[in-house]
């Protein structure tokens, strides 16, 4: 996708209205302060509303899990400063509802002076069609995996074990659909729980570092800074 610039972020709904005509794929738009000023109708719809009117203003806080809205929320930070993020698989879930899969990308939103006004983003829906849900079929098992065992040491060939795979076609599926390594993967979910820690609990960043799978603080301090740019005690300020 080229650079999204747009004078300001009013009429969102009159600018993005095409994106109610892509079959299961939800859209959205917010502001700087991560409050919704668009999303299409696949996207209110999911959390109970019957017009774009009942989701303006709200933010993920008020749709989501709180788990789930902090990675979001932590998610926007990066987009905000220039980060875009490209079909990241994940699974997204309202109040009350079971999750599903989505692949999902964000841009942040310029306006003509080159100044990020906002974010938008689509996930595609990979449970509804065959031809979607391809990624969700052949990395299910092996995102579960990472999910619940991230923070003990899974190597690619116990991680490709439990899942009843070779390495070669693990690898294969992870390049794929996602255009990272499984090491890279596991790399990514240890480093995203490790900020929310360093965002909701007090505990030591070397504390941290070991609860999330990384062998020291040296080697967790150089991921994290190559990841978000800033050192994990400068995160945790901010």
């Amino acid at each position: 996708m080229t650079k999204l610039v747009y004078p300001s972020l009013d009429g969102a709904d009159r600018h993005f209205a095409m994106l109610d005509l892509i079959p299961d794929t939800h859209a959205w738009i917010k502001d700087l302060r991560g409050c919704f000023v668009y999303g299409n109708r696949l996207f209110f719809e999911r959390f109970g509303f019957t017009s774009l009117r009942g989701l303006l203003g709200k933010t993920d806080y008020d749709l989501a899990p709180a788990s789930l809205a902090q990675k979001y929320c932590n998610d926007d930070e990066q987009v905000l400063k220039g980060v875009v993020v490209n079909d990241r698989l994940e699974m997204i879930s309202a109040e009350g509802q079971s999750g599903d899969w989505f692949l999902t990308s964000k841009w942040p939103i310029y306006n003509p002076a080159g100044q990020i006004i906002g974010s938008f983003g689509i996930s595609r829906h990979l449970n509804r069609t065959e031809g979607t849900a391809t990624p969700f079929r052949e990395l299910r098992a092996p995102i579960d995996y990472i999910d619940q065992h991230f923070a003990s040491n899974i190597s690619v060939a116990s991680l490709a074990g439990a899942c009843n795979l070779s390495v070669s076609a693990l690898e294969r599926r992870f390049r794929k659909h996602l255009r990272k390594t499984p090491h890279q993967y596991i790399s990514d979910v240890r480093l995203d729980n490790a900020r929310q820690m360093l965002k909701e609990t007090d505990k030591p960043i070397g504390t941290i570092a070991l609860e999330t799978g990384f062998a020291d603080h040296s080697h967790f301090t150089r991921a994290f800074s190559r990841k978000f740019g800033v050192a994990p005690s400068k995160a945790r300020r901010e």
